[in-house]
């Protein structure tokens, strides 16, 4: 098997800062990250996987990533997925590289797949940090 954790979940919320500072407060999260635009922010526990908080409409029929899984070997598992005949959404090649202040990170190769209720994961290849 190549997944070799779980790096994230992403919740949806309806409002990010009100979100945030609920889960500052309640859970102990601390902020690490917020997307410019104000629609995201990554928050922390002291372990386990990030969370994601997206600030989204919620009405039927939205996709929504639940899960992001970690793979050391993407390619061998987008192969094992496929032969099991899990269903594929789109294959992203090359993430490119994404400046945080002074930490420059290269992203490489993600996909969207589903399990039997619909629900939207990805997995993506292992980020190299400079």
């Amino acid at each position: 098997m190549t997944v070799s954790g779980v790096s994230f979940l992403q919740i949806p919320v309806s409002n990010l800062e009100q979100s945030t500072a609920w889960y500052v407060t309640n859970l102990g999260c601390k902020v690490q990250w917020k997307r410019p635009d104000n629609k995201m922010v990554i928050v922390e526990l002291p372990s386990g996987p990030e969370l994601f908080l997206c600030e989204t409409e919620l009405h039927q029929g939205a996709m929504s990533v639940v899960i992001g899984f970690e793979a050391e070997d993407i390619m061998h598992l987008l192969s094992h997925l496929k032969s099991n005949g899990v269903r594929i959404g789109e294959i992203r090649q090359d993430r490119g590289v994404v400046e945080y202040e002074d930490v420059k990170e290269t992203l490489g190769m993600d996909f969207d797949f589903y399990d039997p209720s619909g629900n939207m994961l990805v997995a993506h290849a292992k980020s190299t940090f400079e």
